[in-house]
């Protein structure tokens, strides 16, 4: 028996799961890779003389040029960073601050790796360069800075990034940098001690996935659904299947038959003949069957999922019965 659902009864909310992530310098072919970019002239570019950082996955080995890659930084995210419309990231030049300077350290995640996004203030990233180990952080609104002067960095903030306030001329000693969440890009730009030659690094950071949850309320009233497809009410457990003579591993269509042997085994008839008929009792006003799983149906009748209930509920024919399906996807 079939029953269509009323709007009302369906619901579809959203959630957000998070997994934590560790990576290292030392995790070859893991989708997590260090490039360095540069500044310079595009006129009569010369692959031979530019820097490069070289990826080793496998058997493969990639190549990125510094100069290349320092461009094309600019051009998505930082030559335009004041019309948020001309760029990549979700620009807010009132909460994010973007600089990109003659270099830059680029740490890429890969897509599998991160979800829609890398979670906004999750990442903690410890990076050594030279002799010096820095912890740098995201603040939520796309900037990164050194956790040894985050003061430093909220009184620039606070300022609408005035260089003036609470970080030095410079640019060293608070914000460092970018990370760019949709993209999985970390972007450290300062000119300092910051976009120096990494010997090592830890990264930590939550990937972030939205979630739906569906909820079916299903209501069976008084005298619905009072009919069975168990196939035990059917004469010789037949059921609605026609299982010829010689048919191999009746077992995968029909639950342990009624037939023991002499040694208390299961048995199966050699044929079934498939019936529309019931036994008598099934017929009888004391005959209330017990719900043991619930089936949800396209428009075009395929069955899209199946909710089991932890135990056989009985129908009533008093009052009406509600059963709420939630499943997450």
């Amino acid at each position: 028996m079939f029953k269509n659902l009323d709007p009302q009864d369906i619901s579809k909310k959203p959630f957000s799961s998070f997994k934590n992530f560790t990576f290292t310098n030392n995790d070859s072919g893991s989708g997590v890779w260090l490039v360095k970019a540069r500044s310079g002239s595009q006129y009569n570019y010369d692959s031979g003389s530019d820097s490069v950082t070289n990826i080793v996955s496998g058997s493969v080995t990639t190549r990125y040029f510094g100069l290349p890659t320092w461009h094309f930084l600019n051009k998505v995210f930082y030559k335009d960073a004041d019309k948020p419309y001309k760029t990549f990231g979700n620009n807010d030049p009132f909460k994010e601050n973007r600089e990109l300077n003659t270099s830059a350290s680029i740490i890429s995640v890969a897509r599998g790796l991160y979800g829609e996004k890398i979670k906004p203030e999750s990442v903690d990233l410890d990076i050594t360069i030279g002799s010096n180990t820095f912890t740098i952080k995201d603040d939520g609104n796309g900037n990164l800075y050194d956790n040894a002067h985050s003061a430093s960095f909220a009184a620039f903030k606070s300022s609408s990034f005035d260089r003036t306030q609470g970080v030095l001329s410079n640019g060293s000693g608070s914000e460092v940098g970018n990370v760019f969440y949709s993209q999985g890009l970390i972007v450290l730009t300062d000119t300092g001690s910051y976009a120096g030659d990494s010997t090592s690094y830890t990264l930590k950071y939550q990937a972030q996935q939205t979630h739906y949850e569906y909820e079916y309320r299903l209501t069976a009233r008084p005298y619905e659904f009072n009919t069975t497809t168990n196939i035990s009410v059917t004469p010789d457990r037949s059921g609605s299947l026609t299982l010829p003579s010689g048919t191999v591993s009746m077992s995968r269509f029909l639950p342990p038959s009624d037939r023991p042997d002499s040694e208390g085994r299961g048995t199966y008839a050699t044929s079934y003949e498939a019936t529309d008929t019931s036994l008598g009792f099934v017929t009888g006003s004391e005959f209330h069957p017990y719900v043991t799983q619930i089936g949800l149906y396209t428009e075009d009748g395929e069955l899209a999922a199946v909710g089991k209930v932890a135990k056989p509920i009985k129908l009533s024919d008093e009052i009406s019965t509600t059963f709420v399906v939630r499943f997450d996807v």
